[in-house]
């Protein structure tokens, strides 16, 4: 049985590490506040990063920033520390490419490698295997973790050389938040024009104007339903400013996608973060998603 370490069991972490255990991946994990969930799944808990590499064959993180990766990779009770040569770390979290590179090298020069497989979907989507990763690095390496990759969260493509996975990731979140800010000024201007909100929604659903956010995203803007959050704006503007960094660097204007961002700056720094990113749909329309009643 092949053990998979996995390294940051939050929302996305859990429902990866019982994915792999159901598919017969022995799992080790590890929390800083314990994981009584991953040993229900089957696995088991490790005390430290450098723990779990030394049990598994395989690592796997998905952490919320460049400091958390740096610190479970090369702090004084990092993976790095018990590292066995060979290692391979799929390395899941959304962070700037240039600095989870210089944490490759770093693992490179201890004989592992550190691949750059982002994912792109909701919390909600990996457990069902809905979520699709992006595989970046060297072609052997993940050739080797074809199988766990596999059982990850759905479908996966190798995207090519590392960092490429950080450029799908910032293409399709992108493409998320251009897509929910419209839905959002669409919604908003039904209301606004009296109309049957349901029909609308269930008449362009299958139309040319329609988008998979519209129809993922449509009914929780009609009701105003904001939690639980299947997609927490926080977890999205997290991103929005590594993209804003990545077409800068590239000389790209984006009026639209640059729009987009404001709206969910705006919701940030309203307090907003932990609901679900429909409720931008009471930026655009001046509702206040914190109301009570506004959500359910």
């Amino acid at each position: 049985m092949q053990r998979v370490g996995i390294i940051g069991l939050g929302k996305m972490g859990m429902p990866i590490a019982r994915n792999l255990a159901e598919r017969g991946f022995g799992v080790i994990g590890y929390r800083r506040s314990g994981s009584p969930e991953l040993i229900a799944a089957g696995g088991s808990v490790a005390a430290s990063p450098a723990e779990v590499a030394e049990r598994a064959d395989v690592l796997l993180s998905i952490l919320p920033d460049a400091a958390a990766v740096q610190e479970v990779v090369c702090g004084d009770a990092g993976t790095l520390t018990t590292l066995k040569p060979g290692t391979i770390h799929i390395e899941m979290s959304t962070i700037d490419v240039d600095r989870k590179g210089r944490i490759a090298d770093a693992v490179r020069r201890r004989g592992g490698d550190l691949l750059d497989c982002p994912i792109s979907g909701s919390p909600g989507m990996v457990g069902p295997r809905l979520a699709t990763t992006f595989a970046s690095g060297d072609e052997s390496s993940v050739d080797t973790v074809r199988e766990i990759l596999d059982s990850i969260s759905g479908p996966w493509v190798y995207t090519g050389a590392f960092g490429t996975g950080a450029a799908m990731k910032y293409i399709a979140s992108m493409l998320l938040a251009v897509h929910t800010v419209a839905a959002a000024e669409a919604m908003a201007l039904a209301r606004r024009s009296g109309l049957d909100l349901e029909l609308v929604q269930h008449t362009l659903d299958n139309s040319i104007a329609a988008s998979a956010i519209w129809k993922q995203r449509g009914p929780l803007m009609r009701q105003r339903a904001w939690l639980p959050a299947p997609g927490p704006i926080d977890t999205l503007a997290s991103i929005l400013g590594q993209i804003e960094d990545s077409t800068a660097a590239a000389g790209l204007e984006t009026p639209v996608f640059t729009s987009a961002k404001t709206v969910f700056d705006k919701a940030v720094a309203d307090g907003w973060g932990e609901l679900d990113i429909a409720a931008v749909h009471d930026q655009i329309s001046g509702e206040s998603a914190l109301d009570p009643g506004a959500s359910s």
